[in-house]
């Protein structure tokens, strides 16, 4: 393409993009700014940096990344104008690619020019990360040694330094890496091949072992400590921490949480097993995002107790807060579909199970309507100003190493008040979570009681509609409905969180489309069609805000099927066979790969 252009063209192009690194306004940047060449000049490196660190739904003309679900590190951290925090170039070259597949930028506008830079970063993000593979390493005895199969991508060249090792001699990485890794599974697993992403997210998972991100808090057993063992978790936790020890060590749990998270969200999407399982995370659950953010001015010994492994009661607004319990229920309702497909296990009951699982969805929506009421009395409180102000007692002195047995859910009830509260009191964030979470926890109810597969669900050979699991499915299926009429008037353009959204929108909408698809024997229902028409609104509305086939597919199954209810269709045999071999594409039966095309 360059050279059709006229010589001062290419002049001038090389001066843009080849901009002095004293155009950079984020110093975090100066890693990677060697490696952009001619792809984007610091300036747009820098704006792309701003669309990564954007809260999203707080703009609808400064989007954020879909593919951002959560920011890792502290934004002060990284944006520290002489101490920024060191950050690999891979990772940095990654979070450039992720904004800019949707990045609101003027450069971008230009016909092509997206794809080009996309492309060009994508190979920048993954020569850079694959030269920091541990899969480009092998043991044997006396060191380590390159795996002759791996190649360098063309322009790029592999360094021939040899990788950190772990404590196991095992070729090893950094923290950054697995994000890395994860990032590249996220963007890629939003695209239109999804499939791919199975590469990164295998690497992402094993690293993450091997760095033991999921033993980060492991409870030594010994009778004394520290113990006998110098590898053990039991010594590190007698050494004093200093601020940059403290946050390096919740930046590890927060990306192994965003690992354990997107485990059971692409487990879903993609009809899998659990790479994660629960019993391996011998781990605190991360720090609230408001603490979290102002580490640097909270005393160390004031820092909150939390709850030891997986949390299952939402908390706050926070990623983390309200997300990762979802999550946990989620893995729990995998478990137990997938033992029904077990050729061995399938006949154990597991009725004893599903009471568990539904007792913990219970108490999880209780602890939304408990944070909405925590900010209705604060709110009020401040309103009415009916109380002298008064300091909250801190909490138990603690470490962020030695956490007590108190988790942080029980401090809610005290008089401790997370910053959440006192300090921003963003109720539309509030509204926006809980109409999030509310449907989320109704899709959980279906796909606890119910089928996952659309087809198999409308053939219902087993007569599964008459029993009263279907029942179950049916009244959280209207609720999620309402609850998506919910969103859509706090959410209009569905920017909350448009790459998590669209699994459990179409996994609530397959009881609708079962009703719609009996109308015809079982007579006009209008709350029907218009819980239908809310579910064919909010899938266009995800198509604008981040585009995917499977809910264009989808849209126009539920609507071709409202049209053949009212009859406006002249050739419904057809537009059946058309709707069935749409849904034939995503299966979610034994060994079916869901989304996974």
């Amino acid at each position: 393409m360059g050279e059709d252009l006229a010589p001062e063209t290419q002049r001038a192009q090389y001066s843009l993009y080849r901009a002095p690194s004293s155009d950079c306004r984020y110093r975090c940047l100066d890693p990677v700014l060697p490696h952009l060449g001619n792809i984007i000049p610091a300036s747009v490196a820098c704006d792309l940096l701003d669309v990564y660190l954007t809260e999203p739904g707080s703009s609808l003309f400064r989007c954020a990344s879909p593919y951002i679900i959560t920011r890792i590190f502290r934004k002060t951290s990284l944006l520290h104008p002489t101490n920024p925090r060191r950050t690999t170039p891979a990772l940095l070259a990654t979070m450039l690619w992720c904004s800019a597949q949707t990045a609101d930028i003027v450069m971008l506008h230009v016909p092509g020019s997206r794809a080009r830079i996309c492309n060009a970063l994508y190979d920048l993000a993954t020569a850079l990360i694959i030269d920091r593979d541990p899969d480009r390493w092998r043991r044997f005895h006396g060191g380590l040694r390159v795996e002759k199969s791996e190649q360098p991508q063309d322009g790029y060249q592999f360094s021939s330094s040899q990788p950190l090792t772990t404590a196991k001699n095992e070729p090893g990485g950094v923290v950054d890496d697995v994000l890395t890794f994860i990032l590249l599974s996220i963007a890629v697993s939003g695209g239109d091949f999804k499939s791919d992403c199975f590469k990164w997210w295998s690497k992402a998972v094993r690293l993450a072992f091997s760095l033991e991100l999921n033993r980060e808090d492991e409870r030594c057993s010994a009778p004394m400590s520290p113990c006998a063992n110098p590898l053990c978790s039991c010594r590190r936790d007698q050494e004093g921490l200093s601020l940059s020890d403290i946050e390096a060590r919740e930046e590890r749990r927060r990306v192994f949480w965003l690992l354990y998270c997107l485990d059971r969200h692409l487990a879903l999407s993609f009809n899998r097993v659990l790479d994660i399982p629960d019993s391996y995370c011998e781990i605190y659950a991360p720090l609230p995002e408001a603490i979290w953010e102002d580490l640097d001015i909270i005393p160390p010994g004031t820092l909150p107790q939390r709850e030891f492994g997986p949390p299952s009661i939402v908390t706050g607004t926070g990623f983390f807060e309200y997300f990762l319990p979802l999550m946990a229920i989620l893995g729990d309702i995998i478990d137990v579909h997938h033992r029904r497909f077990h050729p061995r296990l399938s006949a154990v009951d597991d009725s004893h199970a599903v009471a568990i699982i539904s007792n913990n969805l219970a108490t999880c929506e209780a602890s939304i309507d408990k944070l909405r009421r925590e900010v209705d009395e604060d709110d009020n409180a401040d309103e009415h100003n009916t109380a002298a102000p008064t300091t909250p007692p801190p909490p138990p002195s603690t470490s962020s190493s030695s956490f007590g047995a108190v988790p942080i859910k029980d401090l809610i009830t005290t008089s401790y008040k997370s910053p959440i509260f006192s300090r921003a009191r963003d109720r539309s964030r509030l509204e926006l979570v809980a109409a999030y979470s509310a449907h989320i926890l109704h899709v959980l109810h279906v796909l606890l009681h119910g089928k996952w597969d659309a087809l198999s669900m409308l053939d219902d050979d087993d007569d599964w509609i008459t029993s009263a699991r279907f029942s179950d499915c049916a009244g959280h299926a209207i609720a999620a409905s309402q609850a998506v009429s919910s969103i859509l008037r706090s959410d209009p353009e569905l920017t909350f969180m448009p790459y998590l959204f669209g699994i459990y929108l179409l996994h609530g909408s397959f009881i609708l489309l079962l009703f719609a698809d009996r109308m015809p024997q079982l007579g006009a229902n209008r709350s029907v069609e218009l819980a239908c028409e809310t579910i064919v609104q909010a899938h266009e509305v995800c198509v604008v805000t981040l585009s995917t086939e499977f809910q264009k597919n989808f849209r126009k199954v539920l609507r071709s099927t409202l049209y053949s209810v009212r009859g406006s269709s002249p050739t419904e045999w057809e537009e059946h066979k058309a709707r069935r071999r749409a849904l034939s594409l995503y299966r979610w039966t034994k060994g079916a790969k869901g989304l996974a095309l």
